[in-house]
């Protein structure tokens, strides 16, 4: 039987299918098994499902001093006086953190974190008997890093990013600039609204606040800190809807009262809503802001078997709670996308951003 030359020969049944990888797979380990080089340094970024990461930071809590001699009344339930309603516009704003980011460069030994979010703001038109309407909605997007260096990411689909910095090296800075670019936004978006004859109410405390742009006020729901104490705890305990207590001065850029609101009987201090005033507008002014305030949100209280916050979550700010979610998008389809902008991301060396945040007129949408 002739023997096949040694450089031919098999050693068992081969198909004519299997033949060809074999020499393919010989050209490729001779010519392309070696890695390209990089043209340039790869970021490797751990991107974390926002459901974990900073939390409230403690050291936010407001502690400033209280005055309660500002409005030189006897310390008792105020009625205040009977005025014709007028036009109100309900400012509120709603943070979504789509990302935790953790941004390692192959020459640093230390990695940047940073935070991928949306921030949205929106105004709610009510009063002189018509429908309450929402009348605008403004939405971004960013991701911040701490330090002086911007995260540059591609735009994944209809997902994209402002680059930021500037945010402190502590566990609760980046969740702070969060809140911050939320609040700035809902300034702004009030300054807009603001007209000498429409009061503006903005949902919480006026913490971006210090010279307000015609009439406003805040509404704050929640009671983290009370305030008042001892006879002057006892007035809050015993006003009825449509009553106020007397102004006091909280540190030094705030004035503010308690009134109550419908929907929960009217004793202790279920249902009551605490507003603010600027103190730069003078205790009269601040009265004058009070005395509407007081008898114009008791028919926007919310209702107790539609919201668990109600009264004090008012029924414009729930309405414009749920625009304002919708329009962020879904969460989850967020941080997918910022999965894939992540693998093309990179860094570029930028100042602190300016405080202010203007509203882009290309982001802002009437609703």
């Amino acid at each position: 039987m002739p023997v096949a030359p040694a450089h031919v020969r098999d050693t068992g049944p081969v198909s004519h299918r299997s033949a060809i990888p074999a020499i393919r797979r010989h050209v490729r380990a001779a010519h392309y098994s070696e890695p390209m080089p990089d043209p340039s340094p790869r970021l490797s970024i751990h991107v974390a499902d926002p459901g974990y990461g900073p939390g409230l930071d403690a050291s936010d809590m407001d502690v400033a001093d209280v005055r309660t001699d500002v409005e030189g009344i006897a310390w008792q339930p105020v009625i205040p006086q009977a005025r014709p309603a007028g036009e109100l516009v309900f400012i509120d704003g709603a943070q979504q953190v789509e990302a935790w980011l953790t941004v390692s460069h192959p020459d640093e030994s230390r990695p940047l974190a940073g935070v991928a979010f949306a921030v949205a703001a929106g105004a709610v038109r009510a009063g002189h008997g018509d429908r309450a309407e929402v009348v605008d909605v403004v939405v971004r997007r960013a991701a911040i890093t701490e330090g002086d260096r911007c995260l540059h990411m591609p735009a994944s689909g209809a997902f994209r990013w402002e680059a930021r910095a500037g945010s402190g090296r502590d566990p609760f800075a980046l969740a702070r600039l969060v809140g911050q670019m939320r609040g700035e936004l809902e300034l702004a978006l009030a300054e807009r609204w603001a007209a000498p004859d429409r009061l503006i109410v903005l949902d919480g405390r006026l913490s971006f606040v210090r010279d307000a742009h015609g009439p406003m006020v805040g509404a704050v729901k929640s009671h983290h800190r009370i305030y008042l104490e001892g006879d002057q705890g006892m007035v809050v305990s015993r006003l009825r809807v449509g009553e106020r207590t007397p102004l006091f001065q909280i540190g030094e850029d705030r004035l503010s009262w308690y009134q109550r609101l419908p929907g929960l009987g009217e004793g202790g201090w279920a249902g009551i809503l605490r507003g603010e005033a600027p103190r730069a507008l003078g205790v009269e002014v601040a009265r004058m802001l009070a005395d509407r305030a007081t008898s114009e949100l008791p028919r926007y209280a919310g209702r107790p078997h539609r919201d668990p916050r109600a009264p004090q979550n008012l029924i414009p700010i729930m309405t414009l709670e749920g625009r304002l979610k919708h329009r962020m998008g879904d969460r989850k389809l967020a941080l997918r996308a910022v999965r894939q902008a992540a693998s093309q991301a990179w860094l570029e060396d930028a100042a602190p951003q300016a405080a202010s945040v203007p509203i882009p007129a290309t982001l802002t949408v009437a609703a």
